[in-house]
């Protein structure tokens, strides 16, 4: 089984307040995600890292259902005083170091988990990427599907350029809450109906937006 998911788990906090961090702290282990290439493990595809401020089970690990629990200490007053750039590295430090622990406890090569952190630290944190491409039939012009996922919001935008690369025409599909079950259901998909038409689509294939493209924008 490959692993591939990483998530924070506040689990001592009230549900709100839980759910607010989680929606926070997502777009750096979405990220993290983005660039780890998966090792194949015994039955494990994901780790929950338990945090809270006092638990005499901090530095251990349980195991069910192929997720592997570690839990490990957190300030939450402390976070919460970092400014926005701040947290994000201060959540990347944490997955970095429980992860490092985690390997060390199940044997793992530690490689893989450092090089994705290093990827993260080099976007400079901005978990932004290209969902899909396509170029019209008569490859004069290409679209691109981008995603803009950040701690307040998950944003999709539609990018289309010329043969040179020039910019025509950029258009923001939806922006919601960066809740991951809520955009993943929204991401559809784009094809082109003809030269100058694209369309944007549901994932049940309905359209939501026909876009008129020239070389004027």
């Amino acid at each position: 089984m490959k692993l591939s998911e990483f998530v924070f788990w506040a689990y001592k906090i009230d549900l709100s307040d839980s759910r607010a961090f989680t929606l926070e702290n997502r777009c750096v282990c979405a990220h993290f995600e983005r660039h780890f290439k998966g090792i194949e493990t015994d039955k494990i595809y994901r780790v929950v890292i338990k945090l809270s401020e006092d638990d005499q089970r901090n530095g251990m690990t349980e195991w069910s259902s192929s997720v592997l629990k570690y839990y490990h200490s957190f300030d939450f007053d402390y976070y919460y005083g970092l400014k926005d750039r701040e947290k994000k590295s201060h959540l990347l430090d944490t997955l970095g170091a429980s992860l490092l622990k985690v390997c060390e406890l199940m044997g793992w090569d530690t490689e893989p988990f450092i090089r994705a952190r290093q990827k993260v630290i080099d976007d400079n944190f901005d978990n932004s990427y290209e969902v899909s491409k396509k170029h019209n039939r008569s490859r004069s012009f290409v679209a691109i599907l981008k995603a803009s996922h950040t701690e307040n919001d998950f944003i999709l935008s539609v990018v289309v350029n010329d043969n040179r690369g020039h910019k025509i025409l950029e258009r923001q599909l939806f922006s919601v809450e960066p809740d991951e079950f809520m955009f993943n259901s929204l991401v559809g998909t784009i094809k082109w109906s003809s030269n100058d038409v694209l369309v944007y689509c549901a994932k049940d294939k309905t359209v939501i937006e026909t876009i008129y493209i020239s070389s004027n924008g």
